[in-house]
């Protein structure tokens, strides 16, 4: 019989990951196939975890949003290998499900992975970390990391806007060195965000698809731009917007010029280290069960 690894956080998203767990346990079993629960008090501790699980298990089903999935990514990154992988959406962030249509409702969601319909996807990597959906800094990631879980349930998106408003007109764009593959550029960078997917939150921001990492750099912020600004605070797309640079890569290295200034940067909704960093892409890293 095969053995899947039920991984979850119960303090992600809104809570009812548990349940949710129990649910796809007693899916699997109906459909003959074994599982374990897999569960820890925090991400360090979760990649020591499905690391282990993954000498015996023969798949994963991830519940949870975009950082749930980063646990699970770092993972396979850290392991050199993969299984494949089911999706039930459940946390605050689930633009990864989003773009590849993966339902939201658990009980389709599952319908999915029991239909074992499989593609192969890209992701980042980031200090051996995944990168499985989004990876920012700069003011509107300072922005992020002012904004707490609780704030995220209490107010919902709306929460990012505001904080948004605050930020406007706070000191300046931070001066970073970009070098792909290809060529260097020194930006002002008011907000930079790099996606694995040419989508933000289910929508498309770009027309470019190639298979790599896509970086939009919103370089400088005044009032007099306030309307490309709000866009991106209410929507996240970037699309057609003068103050911003486009470019896509598969490596990717970031460097502050001002020593003296720390930029604190956000993967996948969550916070991440500090610039100097170089993103790798990691081409049709994950196998993951999609809508036919």
């Amino acid at each position: 019989m095969e053995l899947y690894g039920i991984f979850y956080n119960a303090n992600a998203g809104d809570g009812k990951s548990e349940e949710t767990a129990k649910y796809v346990k007693n899916m699997l079993k109906d459909n003959q196939i074994d599982s374990i629960f897999l569960t820890a008090k925090n991400a360090k501790e979760a990649v020591t975890m499905i690391k282990e699980s993954m000498k015996t298990i023969d798949g994963l089903i991830a519940i949870g949003g975009d950082g749930t999935l980063n646990i699970v990514g770092t993972a396979f990154i850290q392991s050199s290998k993969t299984v494949p992988l089911g999706i039930i959406p459940g946390g605050t962030i689930n633009n990864f499900a989003k773009r590849w249509k993966i339902p939201l409702a658990k009980e389709e969601a599952m319908k999915v992975i029991l239909e074992r319909n499989t593609k192969k996807i890209s992701i980042g990597e980031c200090n051996n970390e995944a990168i499985i959906s989004s990876f920012t800094f700069g003011r509107l990631a300072d922005l992020s990391n002012d904004v707490r879980q609780s704030e995220k349930r209490k107010y919902g998106l709306i929460v990012y806007p505001y904080k948004a408003l605050k930020h406007l007109g706070s000191k300046t764009s931070y001066l970073v060195k970009y070098k792909t593959e290809d060529k260097e550029y020194l930006l002002k960078t008011w907000v930079a965000l790099a996606t694995t997917t040419s989508f933000v939150g289910g929508i498309p921001y770009t027309s470019h698809d190639k298979n790599a990492f896509h970086v939009s750099i919103l370089n400088n912020i005044s009032f007099s731009k306030i309307k490309a600004y709000l866009t991106y605070a209410f929507t996240g797309n970037l699309k057609g917007k003068k103050a911003i640079t486009y470019l896509a890569a598969e490596t990717l290295k970031l460097e502050n010029v001002d020593k003296t200034v720390s930029i604190q940067t956000r993967i996948d909704g969550d916070p991440g280290p500090d610039l100097p960093l170089t993103l790798n892409w990691k081409k049709d890293f994950l196998d993951v069960a999609v809508p036919k």
